[in-house]
Order: C-alpha cells, then sequence, then structure tokens
C-alpha cells in the first residue's frame, strides 16, 4: 500500500482494501472494484494479497485474471482434472479475481465459479474481483452472481487528478532516479496539453 499513490479518485477504495486486508472475510466481502484501465486496481489487489500473507505467511492466496481461469477451467475439463480445479481454487483463503467481465460469454466458467464463490464465502474466505465496470452493467453476467458480487462493497477507482498525476510522476521519478527538474516540468507540460485535448474532445 506504500506505493499507491492516494487521491480523490481512490480515496474510499483505498481505505477499503486496506480495511479487507486487516480483517479478510469479516469486512466488505466480496469487494469488488470497478474503473477504467490503469488506474491502479491490479495494484490493490496485489497489495491487498502482500498484506495478508504478510500478517499470515500460510494463508492460502491466488490472484488471477479472469482469462486465466477461464483457461484453467477448460483445461480441466479437457483433460478430466475438475478433482485438482476444484481443490485449487475452492481451499484458498484469499482469491483474487482481475476483469471479471471476461466472463460475460463463458456460460460454463460463469456456472463453476458461482460454485466455486460460493464455497469460498461459506467458509470465511475473502473475494476480491475487479471489472471496467459495476456488476449491475456486466453483460449476459446472470442475475445470480450479479448478487453475490453485491453482497459485500463496490468501490470505483476513477481517473486521477492533475495533482495526484504529478505525485505519481515524482515517484517513477524517483524510483528511476530521474529526479531532475527539467524532466518534472516536461512531464508537467504534456500533461497539461493532454487535459486541454480532453477538455477539447468533451466540449
Amino acid at each position: 500500500f506504500e506505493n499507491f499513490v492516494q487521491g480523490p479518485g481512490n480515496r474510499w477504495t483505498l481505505a477499503a482494501a486496506i480495511a479487507v486486508a486487516d480483517k479478510p472475510g469479516d469486512t466488505y466481502n466480496p469487494l469488488f472494484i470497478y474503473g477504467g484501465a490503469g488506474l491502479g486496481k491490479t495494484h490493490l489487489m496485489h497489495a491487498i494479497g502482500n498484506q495478508i500473507l504478510t500478517d499470515n505467511p500460510t494463508a492460502r492466496i491466488k490472484y488471477v485474471s479472469s482469462e486465466n481461469f477461464v483457461n484453467d477451467y477448460v483445461n480441466a475439463t479437457r483433460k478430466n482434472q475438475m478433482e485438482n480445479f476444484e481443490n485449487t481454487y475452492r481451499n484458498l483463503d484469499l482469491l483474487l479475481l482481475d476483469d471479471v467481465q471476461f466472463f460475460s460469454d463463458k456460460e460454463g466458467t460463469k456456472n463453476e465459479f458461482f460454485n466455486t464463490f460460493n464455497a469460498l464465502y461459506d467458509k470465511g474466505s475473502q473475494i476480491v474481483l475487479t471489472s471496467d465496470r459495476i456488476p449491475q452493467e456486466l453483460n449476459n453476467l446472470e442475475d445470480r452472481l450479479v448478487s453475490r458480487f453485491s453482497w459485500g462493497l463496490t468501490t470505483d477507482i476513477t481517473a486521477p487528478d492533475y495533482e495526484t498525476r504529478m505525485a505519481i510522476l515524482l515517484i517513477k521519478s524517483e524510483s528511476s532516479r530521474l529526479e531532475s527538474n527539467l524532466w518534472l516540468e516536461q512531464m508537467a507540460l504534456r500533461w497539461s496539453i493532454l487535459r486541454q485535448q480532453v477538455r477539447l474532445c468533451v466540449l
């Protein structure tokens, strides 16, 4: 969490992620984070997992993209290894599933994840999900999954404001040892131009 830059567009989601990491399975289960690409959803997922693993080194944690979950399910079905698949996914303490919108047209996967979700939730395991939109706007997602995704907390991350973007750039410059004022001024100019272009597009 220490490397995550807090701003107006992510403050509440960061607080929710920290709360989940402090008391997994007790607070906001599932935690559903939505927002555009590159805004920090995956960063927060990994931060939650790292914090829980630090507090409990024996915790069973799995981060997986929805696409890889689909591939695992398809391979398990094809190779007649569903028991191994279920043992992998249903005995976790924390499941971090990225980009659930990828499930929209995968009927078999949606049914399997429904059962996986129930198994984990019933045993008190923490579930964290990310998407590019709220559960109710996920195309072709069954009502039973939409309902379960909404059981805990649904929270968003929005685009950072100018100050937050500059803070992010500063951190990146320090990590790359690019600390010159000239570099920062150039980045500030680029952000200013980009913001003006976005404004013109909106108008």
